[in-house]
C-alpha cells in the first residue's frame, strides 16, 4: 500500500537521496518538496508528500514496497510477551523505569535475569 506521506526517516538514501535527515531537509527545502507537520508529533517533525518527490525516488519506494516481504511467523509467538513487558515498564516510576535501563545497558540482560536466580538462563553464572 503506498503511502501519501513519508517521513524523513524512511526517505534516507532512497535513491542517491542524503544519508542524514539535516541533508535530507535541506535538499526537500532546495527543491521545494510538500511537506506537513507530523500528525500526534511534538516539536518541528514533518513528513513529505510522496507526489512531490523526485521521480526517481518515487519509483525506488515503489519497488521497496512491492518487494516487502511480510515478517517471520515467530514474531506472533513473541508480540504477547513484548506487550506484557511494555505494560510492566509503563507502571514504573520513571525514576525506576530509567533505572531498569541503566542496569541493563550496564549489566547486560544475562546478569538482570540472574540476579532474579532464573535457573533456566543459559550462561548466567559464567557472566
Amino acid at each position: 500500500m503506498e503511502k501519501a506521506w513519508l517521513t524523513p526517516q524512511e526517505l534516507l538514501g532512497i535513491a542517491g537521496l542524503p544519508k542524514s535527515r539535516q541533508g535530507l531537509n535541506k535538499r526537500a527545502r532546495e527543491e521545494g518538496w510538500e511537506k506537513r507537520k507530523r500528525k500526534g508529533v511534538q516539536g518541528r517533525a514533518v513528513e513529505y508528500a510522496r507526489e512531490s518527490l523526485p521521480q526517481e525516488v518515487r519509483k525506488r519506494l515503489q519497488i521497496r514496497e512491492m518487494t516487502e516481504i511480510s515478517p517471520p511467523a515467530y514474531t506472533t509467538l513473541v508480540k504477547p510477551l513484548l506487550a506484557s513487558w511494555i505494560q510492566i515498564f509503563e507502571k514504573l516510576s520513571i525514576s525506576e523505569q530509567e533505572a531498569l535501563i541503566d542496569f541493563v545497558l550496564r549489566e547486560g540482560a544475562i546478569a538482570m535475569l540472574s540476579r532474579l536466580e532464573i535457573a533456566s538462563v543459559p550462561n548466567a553464572s559464567t557472566t
